[in-house]
């Protein structure tokens, strides 16, 4: 099961240039790894790029000195995943649309959209209304008792939530 996303840039004359990301598009992985690490428009731009993906990672482009493809035994930790690059699909190139076309595919989890303000929101389908990622992962990891963990993007089991917790406190506990 996959959690589907879209990843854009706002664009002039309300367009959006777009890509989809077909995993891990919830808020703590992929809201939280576009927050950290394609924070600007440059960033933005060379990501969207490499066009749809399969997974998003904290790096774009793999070392040249190893192998990095669509296979899992050969992917490189922490890079994108690309359907062209990596698995040598056509037609997989990002698109520029409209806030409506892209609301338009209700198949679709999260909608990541890089503001012209250097801000990243979301589109909540259920309340039909635009959030800012910062804001929602402060309120997600408030919900859940710890500070988010730098360079951690995923989900929470909650064997892992108690380690966590009992990690921070220790931490806490120290200073």
């Amino acid at each position: 099961m996959s959690t589907r996303s879209t990843i854009s840039i706002k664009l002039e004359n309300d367009l959006y240039k777009t890509i989809y990301c077909h995993h891990d598009g919830y808020l703590t992985h992929n809201g939280a790894m576009l927050l950290d690490h394609y924070n600007t428009k440059e960033k933005v731009l060379e990501l969207l790029e490499l066009g749809d993906l399969s997974c998003l990672g904290p790096k774009i482009n793999p070392d040249s000195a190893k192998p990095h493809s669509f296979e899992f035994e050969e992917r490189q930790d922490n890079v994108c995943v690309a359907y062209g690059r990596d698995r040598g699909e056509s037609n997989t190139e990002a698109e520029n649309l409209s806030l409506k076309e892209i609301f338009n595919e209700t198949w679709l989890e999260y909608f990541y959209i890089f503001t012209d303000k250097n801000e990243w929101k979301f589109y909540d389908y259920d309340k039909k209304e635009m959030k800012d990622v910062k804001e929602e992962l402060d309120k997600e990891y408030k919900r859940l008792g710890i500070k988010r963990p730098k360079n951690f993007y995923g989900f929470w089991t909650k064997s892992a939530l108690a380690d966590e917790k009992k990690k921070q406190s220790i931490s806490e506990g120290e200073m």
